[in-house]
C-alpha cells in the first residue's frame, strides 16, 4: 500500500485523521480536512510529519509512514485515556476530541454503509453529525436519539475497527455470520476471523496469534482449534455458525473490559524538554508529575487535572519542585535522568500504593482488563479480594498475594468465575471485579458485625 498525491479513499481518510488529531498538540502540523483526497495540504503534513520522525521527507505514505503514523497518534490517545466511553454523553452543541473521533468513526461507516452519508470532522456536533448519528442507530438497532451515549460509542468504535481494518463486507454488520472457512479459504471472512483471534491472543497466552492476511493457512487453523478448545467446541479448525458466533462474542465481551494492563515504562523523551515544548512527551510529564504530587507533598503540582501537551511555566515551577525534592539540579529543564528519576518514583508508589492503579476510592473498576502477565495494584487487589472469599468458602483457591496475575491467578480467577456463574475467561474484566468487590464487602460487613456482637 501506497498513498501519495491523487490517492483517495479510506485509507487517505486515516491519515488525514491521524495527522489532524496529532495538530491538536503539536503547531507544526496543519489541521487538515478529512475528505480522504490526498492533495497538496496532505502531502505538505505527511513530509512535515516524515521530518520530524526521522522519516525520507517525500510525502508519501509507505508502509513505515504509516506505521509511524499510527504509533504517534496511539501514543497520543494512550496519553489522553484511549478510545474507551469517555463516560460522557455526548449531543449536539458538544464540541472536542471526542466529537471529533466520533465524527471519524461516522465517517468510516459512510465508507462501507450505502444508508450513511459522511460528516466533516471538525470538533463541532451539529445538526449533520446529530442527523448521522441518528442514521446509524437506525441502522444498527439502537435508539435512535442522535445522542451518543456508552451503547452508541461502543457500535460507533467496533464498525470502525471492522471497516478499518476489513474484516466486512460492504452494507455487512460486524459479527454476521456470511460462510463457514476452513484451510485453503480466502476472503473477508477469513480476515475476520483472523482479527478475532489476534484479539483474543492478547488476553490468552494459549490462543496463538496470527497475522491477519486473509489467507486461511496452517497457523489459522492452530490458532482455530486452540479457541475450540477452549471455549469446548468440536476441535477441527473449521469456522462455522457456532465457532464464529463463539470467536465474536468472546471479543466483544472482553471489548467491554478495555486494554490488557500489563507492565510497562514510559520512554524517556528524545531531547530535553523544556518551557515552550509541546506534544506527547510533555504530555506524559505532565500525568507523571501530577500522580507525584498526589502522594508527595513536597512536589507542587501547579497544572490542572486536565491533561496539557504544553511546557509552560506553572509546569517548569512543578518540574524545579520535584528536581529539589529529588535532589537533582533544579534547571526546570526535563534530561533523561530527571525522567528516569521521576518514573522511577512513580513505579514505586504505584507497587505501595493500591490505589495508584485505580482511581479512589478503593476498589474502583481501572477500566482496562488483567490477564496472565499484568501486574501493578490491582492486579493485588484481585488477589487480596480472592483470599478473602477463600477464607470462608474452601471451594475457592487461595493465591500469592504478589500482585502478579500469575498461572495461579488465573486459575484462581476460573475457579471463581466457575462457581459465581460468570464466563470462565480467567481475565478480570468488568463483571469479575464487580463481583469479587461485592463479595468481599459482603464478607468485611459480616466479620465488622460478629466483632461488634
Amino acid at each position: 500500500m501506497v498513498l501519495k498525491r491523487g490517492s483517495t479513499g479510506s485509507e487517505v481518510e486515516q491519515v488525514q485523521f491521524w495527522l489532524s488529531e496529532l495538530a491538536q498538540f503539536n503547531s507544526a502540523l496543519p489541521d487538515l480536512t478529512v475528505d480522504g483526497h490526498f492533495g497538496a495540504a496532505t502531502e505538505k503534513a505527511v513530509k512535515t510529519f516524515q521530518q520530524e520522525q526521522g522519516l525520507t521527507a517525500d510525502g508519501i505514505v509507505g508502509q513505515a509512514t504509516w506505521d509511524a503514523l499510527y504509533a504517534a497518534w496511539l501514543d497520543m490517545q494512550s496519553d489522553l485515556g484511549g478510545t474507551a466511553w469517555p463516560g460522557i454523553v455526548l449531543r449536539r452543541g458538544d464540541t472536542g476530541m471526542e466529537v471529533r473521533l466520533v465524527q471519524f468513526w461516522l465517517r468510516l461507516a459512510a465508507d462501507n454503509y450505502t444508508s450513511l452519508a459522511a460528516v466533516s470532522v471538525d470538533g463541532n456536533f451539529g445538526a449533520a453529525t446529530e442527523k448521522a448519528v441518528t442514521a446509524f442507530q437506525s441502522l444498527f438497532g439502537l435508539t435512535a436519539d442522535g445522542i451518543v451515549g456508552r451503547a452508541t460509542w461502543n457500535k460507533l468504535n467496533e464498525v470502525a475497527l471492522a471497516v478499518a481494518n476489513e474484516i466486512v463486507d460492504a452494507n455487512v454488520a460486524p459479527g454476521q455470520f456470511t460462510t463457514t472457512v476452513r484451510e485453503g479459504s480466502r476472503g473477508t471472512a477469513v480476515r475476520a476471523v483472523q482479527y478475532y483471534l489476534r484479539r483474543l491472543s492478547a488476553y490468552y497466552s494459549d490462543i496463538p496469534s496470527v497475522t491477519v492476511d486473509g489467507i486461511f493457512g496452517a497457523a489459522t487453523t492452530k490458532s482455530v482449534k486452540a479457541w475450540q478448545s477452549r471455549a469446548g467446541l468440536t476441535v477441527d479448525g473449521v469456522v462455522g455458525r457456532q465457532t464464529w458466533n463463539s470467536l465474536y462474542e468472546a471479543v466483544q465481551n472482553l471489548a467491554t473490559s478495555g486494554p490488557v494492563v500489563r507492565t510497562a515504562s514510559l520512554p524517556a523523551p528524545a531531547s530535553t524538554l523544556q518551557v515552550g515544548d509541546s506534544g506527547a512527551a510533555v504530555l506524559r510529564l505532565d500525568r507523571l508529575l501530577l500522580f507525584l504530587g498526589q502522594w508527595l507533598p513536597e512536589i507542587n503540582f501547579l497544572g490542572s487535572t486536565t491533561p496539557s501537551s504544553v511546557f509552560t511555566q506553572d509546569l517548569e515551577l512543578t518540574v524545579r519542585s520535584a528536581q529539589r525534592y529529588f535532589g537533582l539540579p533544579e534547571t526546570g529543564e526535563v534530561t533523561t535522568a530527571d525522567w528516569n528519576a521521576f518514573l522511577k518514583a512513580a513505579q514505586a508508589l504505584a507497587e505501595v500504593n493500591p490505589a495508584a492503579a485505580a482511581p479512589e476510592p478503593d476498589g474502583v473498576w481501572p477500566a482496562s482488563a488483567l490477564t496472565l502477565g499484568s501486574s501493578g495494584p490491582a492486579v493485588l487487589q484481585v488477589q487480596r479480594w480472592l483470599n478473602l472469599i477463600a477464607s470462608v468458602d474452601q471451594g475457592y483457591l487461595f493465591v500469592p498475594e504478589t500482585g502478579e496475575l500469575d498461572a495461579a491467578t488465573q486459575d484462581a480467577l476460573e475457579n471463581y468465575q466457575l462457581t459465581a456463574g460468570l464466563p470462565t475467561l480467567g481475565v478480570v474484566d468488568a463483571a469479575t471485579w464487580e463481583s469479587l468487590r461485592t463479595a468481599a464487602q459482603a464478607l468485611c460487613s459480616t466479620c465488622q458485625s460478629n466483632k461488634e456482637g
